[in-house]
């Protein structure tokens, strides 16, 4: 299963994404729409969780297009986004699927199933990391916006390190 359409994203923060967080204008933290979709993309991965409906979907829906990670120019884009579908489809608990079917959507290109849109199924993900991103970013300050996104994705990863640290016994460690 390969990427191969453009990325349609409905959630309504994808608006505010795109006015605020891009460009020059607003808090303008990312250069590209598909900046703020690959980071929201790996919150909603890592934390497995993702939102497919809306109260209001935009509408018009917001978009980027194939030729923005398909190109040659865009090629680390797009190795990047087909990294991430691939771990989302092995590891992900959101899909019920064996691990043979698993294993054959991330790595064979030519195999698809009806089950899952290669698009849809990331961009749920997203949906989840876009919504988490609104929620720690309270400033209109570039700094300050950048602070407090540093802040949450650095909490992210102490929480799992301390669940992990806690989790470990010195019972277990001699058993290795």
């Amino acid at each position: 299963m390969i990427l191969n359409s453009d990325i349609i994203l409905s959630h309504p923060l994808w608006e505010r994404a795109d006015n605020e967080l891009c460009g020059k204008e607003g808090i303008a933290l990312f250069e590209r729409l598909v900046d703020i979709y690959i980071l929201a993309c790996s919150i909603g991965i890592k934390e497995d969780k993702t939102i497919v409906e809306f109260e209001n979907p935009l509408n018009p829906t917001k978009s980027i297009g194939r030729n923005t990670y398909q190109s040659l120019t865009n090629e680390n884009l797009k190795n990047v986004l087909d990294f991430m579908l691939q771990n989302a489809i092995i590891n992900s608990k959101t899909i019920d699927l064996n691990i043979d079917e698993r294993l054959r959507l991330a790595f064979d290109p030519d195999y698809n199933s009806a089950k899952i849109s290669p698009t849809g199924f990331l961009t749920s993900f997203a949906n989840y990391g876009i919504d988490q991103i609104f929620k720690h970013i309270d400033s209109n300050s570039p700094v300050v916006a950048l602070d407090e996104l540093y802040s949450y994705l650095s909490g992210l990863e102490e929480t799992k390190y301390d669940d992990i640290l806690a989790s470990i016994t010195l019972d277990e460690l001699k058993k290795q």
